[in-house]
């Protein structure tokens, strides 16, 4: 049996989608959507045996900063095994080859672990448990008026990086950007410039059902709350749950949203991660 660790190529795809597939909860339609969309732009290292992935980590560049302090940082997205491979230590090597090659280079990594076990997974590693969301739920209450303007992935991440600029906060290039407009508009999202009392502020939101589930918005939980009849119209739905920074909201359920390697900027806004 030959085993072996290398870049995925274009030809790996099916296998890819496979292994993501057997992973995750994910339609086979988003998958491929997901790699004909990124493919070019990101790096998949997978783990070979006798020629075929069989674990897989999609490797996304992003970058830390605080002010004028900035660490590059590669974030690690929908890893996984196959099912009949796991429990060989393959993608266990995966990571360590990651850890090894990439802070080698000086690169900073996170990731979103998806269940406490996985943190507990990630630590032992040597991740470190870095930040956190808030996910706010708001019932609709008296209507006020807003304007709402679909926006760029370009205008976007101008607002948002202007937004976070006194905060640590995971920047995205505008190609990262504009995957997560396309995989919101794939969810029948949209992306808005969301103006109240003559100030603008951004928004990225989808229906999920009769819930507006808001991925990111500098909007603060008392204007979400002013706002919630009119965006519930917008959208079609009946109540909102929203993503929210701890840093700016202190209600709702706290939900674990990095843990990092290697990285001394700590305590980061880390959003549009691809929830």
């Amino acid at each position: 049996m030959k085993e072996s660790i290398r870049i995925a190529e274009k030809k790996d795809i099916p296998a890819l989608c496979e292994i993501w597939k057997e992973s995750f909860s994910d339609s086979d339609e988003y998958i491929r959507y997901f790699y004909s969309e990124n493919f070019e732009r990101i790096k998949v290292l997978v783990y070979d045996v006798d020629s075929k992935p069989v674990s897989a980590v999609n490797i996304i560049d992003a970058e830390f900063v605080n002010k004028n302090e900035s660490r590059k940082a590669k974030y690690l997205y929908a890893g996984g095994t196959l099912l009949a491979h796991r429990k060989k230590g393959y993608f266990n090597a995966l990571l360590k080859f990651i850890v090894e090659t990439e802070t080698m280079h000086g690169w900073g990594l996170f990731l979103k672990p998806a269940s406490q076990k996985l943190t507990e997974y990630f630590v032992q590693l040597g991740f470190e448990i870095d930040s956190y969301f808030r996910f706010l739920t708001v019932s609709p209450g008296s209507f006020q008026p807003i304007s709402a303007l679909d926006i760029s992935y370009s205008d976007y991440n101008r607002m948002r990086n202007k937004a976070y600029s006194n905060l640590p906060f995971v920047r995205w290039d505008d190609a990262h950007l504009c995957w997560c407009v396309k995989e919101n508009e794939y969810y029948s999202g949209r992306t808005l410039k969301i103006t109240i009392d003559q100030k603008d502020y951004f928004l990225m939101g989808y229906p999920e059902d009769k819930t507006l589930i808001i991925n990111e918005t500098n909007l603060s939980p008392d204007q979400i709350r002013q706002a919630s009849r009119a965006l519930c119209d917008l959208f079609g739905t009946e109540q909102i749950k929203a993503y929210m920074p701890d840093f700016s909201c202190k209600e709702g359920e706290r939900i674990l949203s990095s843990v990092v390697y290697n990285l001394p900027i700590r305590n980061t806004y880390t959003n549009l991660i691809l929830i």
